[in-house]
């Protein structure tokens, strides 16, 4: 039953996403992106701040969307802008807290949902301006999304060796191997389709490359995840959990892509 509500909720949802990918502007895009990863960034403050901490959680999703405006607009330096944010969430804390023993919790949480979360998936923006920036993006989605299916499938079927058992004890190795191999599987679909921007070599580098992280992604989310005592993010995707549980290993593989594309592909 699981298993059948997954696959149909990525066929519901899938031809949306691709649709939005393929026709909105770059300034279209970056709102809905920018609606997509403040939600992520919600879903991860929501791990360590109570809901009713709702001032705190605004003014670091108001920072966030400051921090992705700064990118689409590349404002520089970007070490100042980080300097600004770390200051003003330790200013928030300063002047809100009630019990100082957490203030450095607080301030650290609110400033890693800015980093973590807004920082990692804004190259999602940087790579939408790539002139086949459409295109890489529905390819790193089918890459990360198509190796996380298969691992997910070959996991369940074939898996004996646990890859983190103290992490994520459902994952293991045989899962992952097989997780890389469709990704891939999934970059060549798209080299012969849409994207013939990479070469093979590109492929076999990439696959590797953008699956493996998007596996520690996952890791790291599931680590997270366990330190807060919760199995999912939230419920928003129906048998996926919530976007951070399906943005974690992209969070992790946008930013290799997008340096692959500056510094391979120039």
């Amino acid at each position: 039953m699981i298993r059948s509500s997954r696959v149909l909720t990525a066929i519901i949802l899938l031809p949306i996403l691709v649709t939005l990918i393929w026709t909105l502007p770059p300034f279209g895009f970056f709102l809905f992106i920018s609606i997509v990863i403040l939600r992520v960034q919600y879903e991860f403050y929501l791990l360590y701040l109570p809901k009713e901490n709702l001032g705190a959680i605004l003014f670091g999703l108001g920072l966030g969307f400051l921090f992705l405006s700064a990118i689409y607009f590349r404002l520089s330096p970007l070490s100042g802008i980080l300097a600004l944010l770390m200051m003003f969430c330790l200013l928030h804390t300063l002047s809100t807290f009630k019990d100082i023993k957490p203030a450095f919790a607080d301030s650290a949480v609110l400033f890693m949902g800015i980093i973590y979360i807004c920082g990692f998936l804004s190259h999602l923006i940087l790579i939408r301006n790539h002139p086949a920036g459409m295109g890489l993006i529905s390819l790193l989605l089918l890459m990360i999304w198509g190796g996380d299916a298969g691992a997910y499938y070959i996991g369940r079927g074939m898996g004996k060796r646990k890859l983190s058992p103290r992490v994520s004890p459902n994952k293991t190795v045989e899962g992952a191997i097989g997780g890389v191999i469709v990704t891939f599987l999934a970059a060549a679909v798209a080299k012969l389709t849409f994207l013939p921007l990479f070469s093979w070599a590109d492929l076999i580098i990439l696959a590797p490359l953008l699956g493996g992280f998007g596996i520690l992604g996952d890791l790291c989310e599931s680590m997270l995840k366990r330190s807060a005592g919760v199995k999912d993010s939230s419920a928003l995707v129906p048998a996926h959990g919530g976007l951070f549980d399906k943005l974690d290993s992209i969070a992790f593989a946008a930013p290799l892509l997008y340096y692959y594309l500056i510094f391979v592909k120039g």
